[in-house]
């Protein structure tokens, strides 16, 4: 499978990227020799999952790490997908995602998003 065939556009040996539907969010992939980084993770557990099965199709294995820019709901509810990888947070994510976790949501649905597209708290 390519990176085209995907919805991805191929930017270097083993780097692309993928424009998000229906957000103006773009998330990307790096590929190593035994490591996968995905940066940014989505909107939502189900859109996160396309994502990590783009990317093992892709790698040939499991995303590793994965690198979250920063916190707005686009980018980081698809996150509970690579609960295996590494994480690594821009400054203010991991507030964002435990302090002020309900305004988040919030913005999320004001933008269209299901209040059922993420996994709840325990």
């Amino acid at each position: 499978m390519t990176w085209e065939e995907l919805g991805w556009e191929r930017i270097a040996a083993g780097v692309g990227r993928c424009r998000l539907p229906g957000w103006d969010c773009t998330v990307g992939l790096v590929i190593g020799g035994d490591a996968a980084l995905m940066v940014d993770a989505g909107s939502g557990l189900a859109e996160g999952a396309r994502l990590r099965t783009e990317a093992w199709a892709l790698a040939g294995r499991a995303v590793t790490h994965l690198a979250l820019t920063h916190p707005h709901f686009d980018h980081v509810f698809g996150a509970a997908a690579f609960a295996d990888a590494e994480v690594f947070g821009a400054a203010g994510v991991e507030r964002v995602l435990t302090e002020e976790r309900a305004e988040l949501r919030a913005d999320a649905v004001r933008n269209g998003l299901h209040a059922r597209a993420w996994p709840t708290r325990r």
